[in-house]
């Protein structure tokens, strides 16, 4: 092994970057410098030559006399000397795409003795160089986040780094990797016109360094409101790009290196008509895009072609037929080639050029039988087709293995940020690692690796989904589909680069946080939360999500008093805000639906939930208000967005949910009822209401049942409990009901006496057997002497799994309803050497599910029908013999292939196989498609069948088909039952 002292003894070794680099290199030197710096309090000094390190050496004012080489193959003398002498092999990373080498030669130069030792970092061209240099931040401790993160690396008296070899990196997986930043108003755009004046070159400096950090090349700018080749101020902005090395683009509907807004801004230059048209204003279109392309042609660009409407809208009225589109989109086309044959380069070629295959393009893409699609137009064989998700993060109309050799290759157009249908989220980061992971491994394997580019709107909030999106984009080897279930792996990791000075237990807490706020943000963003999202009743929903929720947002409050110093602040910057902001809106929203429900039946404990909702409305708005002002305000407007109670697309009518108080009624009122059932009882009456009933018990995972005692009027009570059931507890078998004065209104919203008491029972389940049922009598006496009495039917079951099995491969009916998780499959077969594997974190509700691995294996109606396909098999518990109703629950997915349904297979009982879609007929992945709109915003897709179980085991088998296909759960139930509404 061989070790190399980077910093020793308050000495750090000199970089030397020759006069002959590329001056992209020389600016990151400098950044890289500040990095050892802000490890060590030391720069390293920057030289030329060794020559002009002689009078430094002798002065002893680097460490060790030791070196740092940084350079590209064909911009180093040293290089070329250092191989000629045979002390250095380049053959490794020569002629290869951004690839570096990193390695230690001692004693490199014969007439400089002082140098001891040289590290060196060779680039095989400009931005291998930049990833090396980068790498050695790395190594030094520097995280990409640096600057985006406040992430400041832990201090340290020395860096050694040691190789047991010399490292050379991989060719990158995908050719062209980057972000977009968008929808970048109000936050992203004014904290840049803030801190740098504009979204200009100043600003841009510190984006492409983060690009460069996490291992991208490629980008598209900010574009609402900018026009990146005119605000640097001038040509400042393509022209640090270039010179630090990142390729440029515009986006899917901006063409020949043309902003969107510069058409409305100068087309007086071009045209006496400022429509939009390719029909009727061809000639001034056709010099607009003609001069964009002579200003950036000297610069690194992938230049977008085609043509969409302005501001992301359709290009022709609705009237226009499919092939009219198609055909002035190839007459656009074919203008715009000839331009750049003219300005940029005759052999084409040699010009890269991207063709987003966007919303409504995706139909010309594809053609029908009236005009010849895109796909198929020779004049396009050699551009990137670039296809898109659906705007939320679902991949569709992949490469198959007719379009898969298309010689310009393929991009993925993917988003972590939309403003649009069927509802914005632009707020914080609601992306699951996993689901990312899924549906870009899905991309890559069906030959997606030429471009992926992702929407990371205002950035800020995006770090963590972005670090893992360019890791995967930059090595997808490592992280991809044939190492599945190495999510938390990564996780860990990146916890551990950008909190190193946390402790073990503290970095657990972070995972935690982490893994807790990006399952609820995925499950519901936080734009479309509202009070009637999770059920306040069924199920205990809103009872589970509340605590699950609040045990989160208490961790995240512990870590923020617990961490300290680099720590803290970046916990701050890139979990704590987003996660406890986010989290107090699912609590918020939670609150005001209880707050609902207790108001339709006239408790006044709604009156506490409402309470508790206006400071929780408080408490984000504080929230907002400190990341604003946190490092010195750093971040300004970063979190300005509206975030919750969306009704549209848009945010113009965002409301913070609404509640209502309850006025006590004016005499002695009671209202009791079960956790997590419906019915209330208001007390004996002469037509003999029934008892409640709870079946909570009749779950064998039940430890306790909840039940209420509320008020309803202003007189509080006393209540006492009969009991005489040995395996039912209760442990307050009396207590009081307090209810506050209800003609003080300050006491309606915040009270001391709520005018609820929840009483818990618990069960000794080694005292039945079977199926039983217990009466329970709750006595009340009102502080003004009236009195009224309650009977409780506690109804239970200490359920018996049938021998052989266990309650992980058997599901047991329960009040007419089976549950099944997909990953609890009892059998499973592999076929055409494919097969069902669990995803952890993949399901709606962050348990894992399943999916057919290889990601693009595909198998007919025929083999379906066959039983030749993968399958796998449920065991399930009836009751009695009948017709259940079988839903499949699959995750939110879109069928790969124009035209799919995500078609699968079920059988019941080793019966006839049956086929059956996730999606329905002329699905498509638009707003105006309904069942579109509703999936996105549940995150799943509900396919129902009729199944005839017998009394006792059956089997429920499904059997794969449609290549993207993912299982989450499956539900079953009778006929006769109606199954509660909850969301999850």
């Amino acid at each position: 092994m061989s070790s190399f002292s980077l910093y020793k003894d308050d000495k750090a070794a000199a970089f030397i970057i020759e006069n002959e680099s590329f001056e992209g290199i020389k600016m990151i030197g400098e950044t890289v410098a500040s990095d050892v710096e802000a490890v060590t309090d030391v720069c390293p000094e920057i030289v030329s030559s060794v020559g002009t390190l002689e009078s430094s050496l002798n002065k002893g004012a680097i460490s060790d006399n030791s070196l740092v080489l940084m350079a590209t193959i064909g911009k180093s003398p040293l290089l070329d000397r250092l191989e000629k002498e045979g002390k250095l092999g380049l053959s490794d990373i020569r002629d290869k795409r951004e690839v570096y080498k990193i390695t230690v030669i001692e004693a490199p130069f014969e007439d400089s003795q002082n140098v001891k030792e040289l590290l060196v970092i060779a680039g095989s061209d400009k931005r291998g160089t930049i990833y090396g240099m980068f790498h050695l931040s790395k190594m030094c401790g520097v995280s990409p986040l640096i600057y985006f993160g406040d992430v400041a690396p832990v201090k340290k008296n020395e860096i050694a780094l040691d190789f047991d070899k010399e490292i050379v990196s991989k060719e990158p997986s995908v050719k062209y990797r980057g972000f977009f930043i968008n929808d970048e108003w109000p936050a992203f755009g004014g904290w840049a016109t803030e801190k740098f004046g504009d979204v200009n070159a100043k600003a841009y400096e510190k984006i492409f360094e983060l690009l460069l950090r996490l291992k991208g090349n490629y980008m598209w700018p900010a574009m609402w409101n900018s026009s990146f080749s005119e605000d640097g101020p001038g040509l400042l902005n393509a022209e640090l790009a270039d010179k630090m090395g990142v390729i440029m683009g515009t986006s899917h509907h901006e063409p020949l290196c043309r902003a969107g807004v510069e058409w409305q801004r100068q087309y007086k230059k071009y045209s006496d008509d400022n429509a939009w048209s390719f029909l009727s204003n061809t000639e001034g279109i056709t010099r607009f895009w003609e001069d964009g392309v002579k200003r950036n042609k000297d610069f690194e660009n992938v230049i977008t072609i085609g043509m969409r409407g302005e501001a992301d809208s359709k290009l022709m009225p609705e009237d226009a037929t499919l092939k009219d589109n198609i055909d002035v989109i190839k007459k656009a086309i074919t203008v715009q080639d000839e331009l750049i044959k003219k300005n940029v380069n005759e052999d084409i070629q040699k010009v890269p050029r991207m063709l987003a295959i966007y919303k409504e393009v995706e139909d010309y893409y594809f053609g029908d039988e009236t005009a010849e699609g895109l796909k198929d137009w020779d004049e396009l064989k050699d551009v990137i087709f670039l296809l898109s998700d659906d705007n939320h993060g679902h991949v569709r109309a992949l490469p198959t293995d007719d379009t898969r050799n298309h010689p310009g290759g393929f991009g993925m157009y993917y988003h972590f940020d939309y403003h649009g249908a069927p509802v914005s989220y632009e707020w914080v980061n609601c992306n699951r690692l996993t689901k990312t992971w899924e549906q870009m491994s899905l991309a890559y394997e069906s030959g997606v690796r030429q471009m992926w580019i992702v929407n990371v709107g205002d950035l800020k909030m995006n770090e963590y989904p972005l670090s893992f999106f360019m890791d995967l984009a930059y090595d997808y080897e490592k992280y991809g589909e044939k190492n599945i279930n190495k999510i938390e792996e990564y996780v860990r990791g990146w916890i551990d680069v950008q909190f190193a000075g946390a402790s073990a237990e503290q970095k657990n807490d972070i995972t935690k946080v982490i893994e807790g706020y990006t399952r609820f943000n995925a499950q519901r963003t936080p734009e479309t939360m509202n009070e009637d999202v999770y059920n306040p009743v069924n199920g205990l929903e809103g009872d589970r999500v509340h605590a699950d929720a609040k045990d989160i947002l208490d961790t995240a409050d512990k870590l923020n008093a617990e961490l300290k110093d680099e720590a803290l602040m970046a916990f701050h910057s890139i979990i704590y805000y987003p996660a406890a902001a986010s989290l107090n809106n699912v609590l918020m929203c939670v609150e005001a639906g209880m707050n609902k429900e207790l108001a339709k039946r006239g408790c006044v404990y709604a009156n506490y939930y409402a309470e508790s909702v206006r400071k929780r409305i408080n408490e984000d708005k504080r929230y907002v208000e400190e990341f604003h002002t946190f490092n010195n305000g750093k971040w300004n407007h970063m979190m300005s967005s509206a975030h919750t109670g969306f009704r549209t697309w848009d945010a113009y009518n965002w409301t913070y949910p609404s509640v209502s108080v309850v006025t006590p009624l004016h005499e002695p009122k009671v209202a009791v009822s079960f956790r997590g059932e419906k019915y209330v009882y208001l007390g004996d009456h002469w037509q003999g209401y029934p008892a409640p009933r709870s079946f909570g018990f009749t779950r064998p995972e039940t430890k306790e049942v909840l039940l209420d005692l509320d008020s309803r009027g202003d007189v509080s009570y006393s209540y006492e409990i009969e009991n005489e059931n040995d395996w039912l507890i209760c442990a307050e078998k009396e207590g009081r009901v307090e209810v506050s004065d209800g003609r003080n209104a300050a006491v309606i919203y915040d009270s001391d006496k709520p005018g609820r008491k929840t009483v818990r029972f618990t069960i000794d389940r080694a005292l039945i057997s079977g199926k039983t049922t217990a009466k329970v009598r709750v006595n009340v006496k009102f502080d003004n002497g009236a009195t009224t009495y309650c009977d409780l039917i506690f109804e239970a079951d200490n359920v018996v799994v049938p021998d052989g099995y266990t309650s992980d491969n058997i599901a047991m009916e329960n009040c007419g309803i089976i549950s099944v998780k997909a990953e609890n499959f009892s059998e499973k077969k592999a076929a055409g050497g494919a097969e069902f594997k669990a995803v952890d974190f993949l399901g709606k509700s962050g348990k894992p599910a399943i999916k057919v691995f290889p990601s693009v294996a595909d198998f007919s109606e025929d083999e379906i029908l066959k039983g030749e396909v993968p399958f796998v098999k449920y065991n399930i518990f009836a009751e009695s013999d009948g017709t259940y109703n079988l839903d499949f629950h699959l995750t939110m997915t879109n069928p790969i292939v124009k035209g799919g349904r995500l078609k699968f297979g079920y059988a019941v009982n080793d019966g006839r196989i049956s086929t059956e879609h996730g999606v329905g007929e002329g699905y498509f992945t638009d707003f105006p498609c309904r069942e579109w709109c509703e999936s996105v915003l549940a995150h799943e897709h509900v396919s129902s069948v009729k199944a005839y179980l017998h009394m006792g085991i059956n089997t429920v088998t499904i059997y794969a088909g449609d290549a993207g296909a993912v299982f989450d759960k499956l539900v079953l139930y009778r006929e006769d039952v109606t199954l509660p509404e909850t969301y999850l």
